[in-house]
């Protein structure tokens, strides 16, 4: 392709976009589009100030003994769930024995 078939196919390719975008921009479209970016961005939690210390100091203890991190806090949050249904069955309970 010689130098001036490639500027008249830029120029074409040019054209098409002009094309393609011509929906002019109103403040309710801008509005809506940055609505729809912020919704789909999730707030992350706000860890508590010394976390990040505290977890490496965490996890530097538990595998200093040669446990998993991971492990051990997964363990922790199946016993935060068992606990949490024992609680709530206890309550089921006695609202079913109320309503007998």
């Amino acid at each position: 392709m010689s130098h001036n078939e490639f500027g008249k196919a830029m120029d074409q390719n040019q054209g098409k976009d002009a094309k393609q975008g011509d929906k002019p921009i109103t403040k309710d479209s801008a509005e809506a589009s940055k609505k729809t970016s912020s919704s789909k961005r999730k707030n992350r939690p706000v860890k508590p100030e010394g976390f990040k210390e505290f977890e490496t100091l965490a996890k530097g203890i538990i595998e200093a003994d040669e446990s998993s991190y991971y492990e051990w806090l997964h363990e922790r949050h199946q016993e935060i769930i068992l606990n949490f249904n024992v609680s709530n069955q206890k309550q089921i309970t006695n609202v079913a024995k109320k309503g007998e």
